[in-house]
C-alpha cells in the first residue's frame, strides 16, 4: 500500500517549505496589503456614509423646524390679515351707519322746513280767504286792526287744526 520514503519526505518538505515561502512573499502579502486596502476603503465609504446620514438627519430637522416656523409666521400673517379686514368691514360699516343717518337727519330737516313752509302758506292762504270772506259778508273794506285780527283767529284755528291732526298721526 502506501510506502514512506524518507527521501521523498525530505524533498517534499523541502518543495513544500519554498512554495509556502513563494507564496507567503508574492502572494499572501499582496493579497493580504489588497484585502487591507479594499477593508480601509470599505471601512472609509461607511464613514463617509454614516456623516452623510448625519448630515441629512441635522438637515431634515433644521427643514422640519424652518418648515414649522414659516406656517407659524403664515398663520400669524392670515390671522393679521383677518383682524385687519374685521377692523376695515367694521369701520366701514359705522361709516355707512353714520352716513345714513346723517341723510337720514338731513331728510328730516328737509322735511321739516318743507312743512314750515307748507304751514306758511296755508296760513298766508287761509289769512286772504278769510279777508275776501269778511269784507264780502261785512260788504266793506276791513281796517288795519280788523283784518290782523281776523288773521289772527285764522292763524289759531289753523293752529289747533295742525294739532290735531299732529295728535292723530
Amino acid at each position: 500500500m502506501l510506502t514512506i520514503s524518507p527521501g521523498l519526505l525530505v524533498w517534499t518538505l523541502i518543495t513544500f517549505a519554498l512554495a509556502l515561502f513563494i507564496l507567503w512573499r508574492y502572494v499572501f502579502g499582496p493579497v493580504q496589503r489588497i484585502i487591507d486596502e479594499r477593508r480601509a476603503r470599505v471601512q472609509e465609504s461607511l464613514d463617509t456614509a454614516d456623516a452623510t446620514r448625519q448630515e441629512a438627519t441635522k438637515l431634515l430637522e433644521e427643514y422640519k423646524e424652518t418648515l414649522a416656523r414659516v406656517r407659524a409666521e403664515a398663520d400669524e400673517i392670515l390671522e393679521r390679515s383677518r383682524r385687519a379686514g374685521e377692523a376695515t368691514r367694521t369701520e366701514v360699516v359705522g361709516d355707512a351707519r353714520k352716513e345714513a343717518e346723517r341723510l337720514v337727519d338731513k331728510a328730516h330737516e328737509q322735511i321739516e322746513r318743507d312743512t314750515q313752509a307748507a304751514l306758511q302758506t296755508l296760513r298766508d292762504e287761509v289769512a286772504g280767504i278769510t279777508l275776501l270772506a269778511a269784507q264780502k259778508v261785512a260788504g266793506r273794506s276791513l281796517t288795519g286792526k280788523d283784518h290782523q285780527r281776523l288773521i289772527e283767529e285764522a292763524l289759531q284755528e289753523a293752529h289747533l287744526d295742525e294739532l290735531e291732526m299732529g295728535a292723530r298721526g
